[in-house]
């Protein structure tokens, strides 16, 4: 099943697209709360500080796999939108072999420097086992993780966002399994969690491997459309560095003010993971939403359908501030319930304070995060992704100002006011940088895309 979203109404558009996309990363987040919600009730308190301090090293693993996998995707987003079929096999191909190399690449850097940077990071002592055991079987498990998401960023680019939700229920289901299997049953410990995510990550592709081979005729390629194209890897690196650059960027913030986190200790440290696995399922919906611009945004570039890309950001600002509304009040007063169902309420009273201090102060800044996601998606959708680079340093200082400044003056309310001050420094710069690089562009503006060939970007090549 593929989605034009070069015509027809976009609210639907957007919502129909955004709905399984929600609804999958709810069961991803579910998934993790079912490794965060066994490993705290089975193994203790520790083993789920353990596990939530590796939150940084984890996401910027995950942002570098997805963040290339989505930039790969992007030119062929646009060759579905001018019609150009031949243009996105060979370019899927192409992605196929960059995206092996780029997995194996990261699996080797990511183990060799997983213990130095649990040091550096100030790991303590009495859950640094429980980490390290997480996060080594996490990163072994990168080329999984790069083959689910290049095949998943594919379908959506081609507006196919369903697809990729069913095989991540089927993940979800499996992992839920293992994890009991690997926990409880073979007593693997912490590392059973890790386990048990690689695999159903690697069975998700699987199912998308067959699935693209039996019904999506664009993505069916043979053996004449895999090999390496430098100008074609060039244009799409072009894209795809920037955006896992912008991602990996944002992963060192959060190190950074995880960090200052383990600092302060254990109870700290697992409040805060427990609020960060429910701010991830509460993001959900709002990140859904801002996502649909990436194919809106590549598919009526690729048409030259330049006002339907504004129309869709204003509706996607409307829906996604209302949702920011409803979720602060959800959070507020159902959180610290929430939180308990990581621990015993009545013996980890701190951590349920502390939790719920860290998902408030988070959720109540979701609209300054759909301001930042929706604007840099649709930079990268219309091959600006460079621009967006800048935001997720941005969003890095605002994390740092956090962690260091206002830690200093207000503890640990520094360290939670931190990523929504962040979200707000980046939507102050991406909000004119889109509407001055657009209006350039929309107007004809010559300028070079990734392959180095220059085209008037509302006519024809040059």
């Amino acid at each position: 099943m593929t989605g034009n979203m070069t015509r027809g109404p976009l609210t639907r558009q957007i919502l129909l697209y955004a709905l399984p996309i929600c609804f999958g990363s709810v069961f991803q987040q579910f998934y993790n709360l079912a490794d965060t919600v066994i490993v705290g009730r089975i193994l203790g308190v520790n083993a789920l500080a353990g596990v939530g301090s590796t939150t940084g090293l984890t996401f910027l693993a995950y942002s570098l796999c997805n963040g290339l996998s989505n930039g790969f995707s992007v030119s062929v987003s646009q060759r579905f939108g001018a019609g150009d079929r031949e243009g996105m096999k060979v370019r899927f191909g192409n992605g196929i072999l960059l995206s092996a190399v780029v997995a194996i690449i990261l699996t080797v850097l990511f183990v060799i420097f997983s213990k130095p940077v649990l040091n550096i990071t100030n790991t303590p002592a009495d859950i640094y086992r429980y980490a390290y055991d997480y996060i080594l079987v996490f990163f072994l498990g990168i080329p999984a993780t790069v083959y689910y998401n290049f095949q998943a960023a594919h379908l959506r680019a081609i507006g196919d966002s369903r697809t990729p939700v069913i095989a991540l229920i089927i993940a979800s289901v499996l992992n839920v399994g293992l994890d009991i299997l690997f926990i409880t049953a073979f007593g693997m410990g912490v590392a059973g969690a890790a386990f048990a995510t690689v695999i159903s990550e690697l069975i998700s592709g699987i199912f998308l491997t067959v699935y693209i081979a039996k019904k999506v005729p664009d993505l069916q390629i043979g053996r004449k459309y895999l090999h390496l194209s430098r100008s074609i890897s060039r244009e799409q690196m072009g894209t795809a560095l920037p955006m896992g650059i912008q991602g990996s960027v944002i992963a060192i913030g959060i190190m950074i003010v995880q960090t200052s986190i383990n600092i302060m200790g254990t109870v700290y440290v697992a409040g805060s993971a427990a609020g960060n696995k429910l701010y991830g399922i509460m993001a959900a919906p709002v990140e859904a939403i801002c996502q649909a611009m990436i194919p809106l945004s590549g598919q009526n570039f690729g048409a030259k359908n330049y006002k339907r890309i504004n129309a869709g950001l204003k509706k996607v600002m409307l829906i996604t501030w209302g949702m920011t509304i409803v979720l602060s009040v959800i959070a507020w007063v159902f959180g610290k319930s929430m939180i308990g169902w990581f621990i015993d309420s009545t013996q980890e009273t701190d951590v349920i304070r502390y939790g719920h201090q860290f998902l408030v102060s988070f959720v109540m800044g979701y609209g300054f995060l759909a301001i930042q996601e929706s604007y840099c998606f649709t930079l990268q959708g219309i091959g600006q992704a460079k621009y967006t680079v800048m935001s997720g340093v941005l969003e890095t200082l605002g994390r740092i100002a956090g962690a260091v400044l206002l830690t200093r003056w207000f503890g640990y309310t520094g360290i939670c006011l931190a990523l929504p001050l962040a979200w707000i420094f980046t939507s102050v710069y991406v909000l004119p940088i889109y509407y001055v690089r657009s209006r350039k562009i929309y107007a004809g503006e010559k300028v070079k895309n990734p392959a180095g060939r220059r085209f008037t970007l509302c006519g024809s090549r040059e």
